[in-house]
């Protein structure tokens, strides 16, 4: 037990190192420009002075006073960045050196870093078959690592993942406007209504984490796959070229519909292989959705 606490808090001091050397000036910079705040709050009212914008007199005040006064604004930059982050065995499984769950934190580390440098509160909800954990969002680089310290815990045993609580949670909660980052493989059902009503109060967007031998096995031989949670196993033959190609297929297929899934209800959907750098993930979309938005506003 204390081995595996000192392994955990090794894997911790990496992640804080690895986070502070990636972010940079061009990750932030983008961040800032394509999650912009949420639009105006009122400052205060002061009296008229030559050149102000009539349309922002305050004609109740005005009237009461007898003298103009208008009303100012200051634009509202802060933001709520909530991970939403799958906790779930299958999820946690991985083919490669790295796993799933230390590529899940590496993200939300940077895009967690450079949120702090804007000043934007953070929050983590994990999911399994249920709510696994939540902290509501905060300031501070202590609540980042607060948030890193959990996506790296080792999951709990469960014989279903279902994310339909986690939303329904968000959705009833009294944030403000806040930014979603909803991470794991998506490969369960029935949560797109529930997410799509998430995405109608706040801004949804999916990074999804694959294990490129979960869509391919290419060498030869009897093997033997085992679900994560459920425990049921399935024999393949892969010297058979129609099993490997059926296998191939079917997960070409789910991918596909993933894909579809998001695409038709205006969901941002970020794919992201287990040998992806995490940085050039964050800055392809950064780039992608900074010049999708110039196209929308003429910018």
């Amino acid at each position: 037990m204390e081995e595996q606490y000192t392994q955990h808090l090794h894997r911790l001091h990496q992640l804080q190192l690895y986070c502070r050397h990636r972010v940079d000036h061009q990750l932030s910079g983008l961040y800032q420009s394509v999650f912009k705040g949420q639009g105006i709050e009122f400052d205060e009212v002061r009296t008229y002075v030559p050149g102000d914008d009539v349309r922002s007199i305050d004609w109740n005040i005005t009237a009461r006073t007898g003298q103009v006064h208008i009303k100012r604004y200051h634009e509202e930059r802060q933001l709520n960045l909530i991970f939403v982050v799958d906790n779930s065995p299958s999820f946690a499984w991985s083919s490669e050196d790295v796993n799933r769950q230390e590529v899940a934190a590496k993200l939300c580390g940077l895009l967690g870093a450079v949120a702090l440098g804007n000043n934007d509160r953070l929050g983590l909800l994990k999911f399994s078959d249920g709510i696994d954990q939540y902290l509501p969002p905060a300031n501070g680089y202590s609540q980042l690592m607060r948030c890193l310290d959990a996506i790296l815990q080792n999951p709990q045993p469960v014989t279903t993942t279902s994310i339909i609580q986690s939303l329904e949670h968000l959705n009833q909660l009294k944030l403000k406007r806040s930014m979603i980052v909803i991470i794991s493989d998506f490969f369960f059902d029935d949560f797109m209504e529930s997410l799509a009503v998430l995405n109608r109060h706040h801004e949804v967007l999916a990074l999804a984490i694959d294990d490129p031998r979960e869509k391919a096995l290419n060498h030869g031989g009897l093997i033997q796959l085992k679900d994560a949670e459920t425990g049921q196993q399935q024999w393949l033959d892969l010297s058979s070229k129609p099993v490997r190609e059926s296998f191939r297929e079917q997960g070409d297929q789910r991918m596909v519909y993933r894909t579809r899934q998001f695409s038709d209800r205006g969901i941002d959907l970020i794919c992201h292989s287990l040998s992806d750098d995490p940085v050039e993930t964050l800055l392809s979309y950064f780039l992608t959705r900074k010049h999708r938005v110039a196209g929308e506003t003429g910018g």
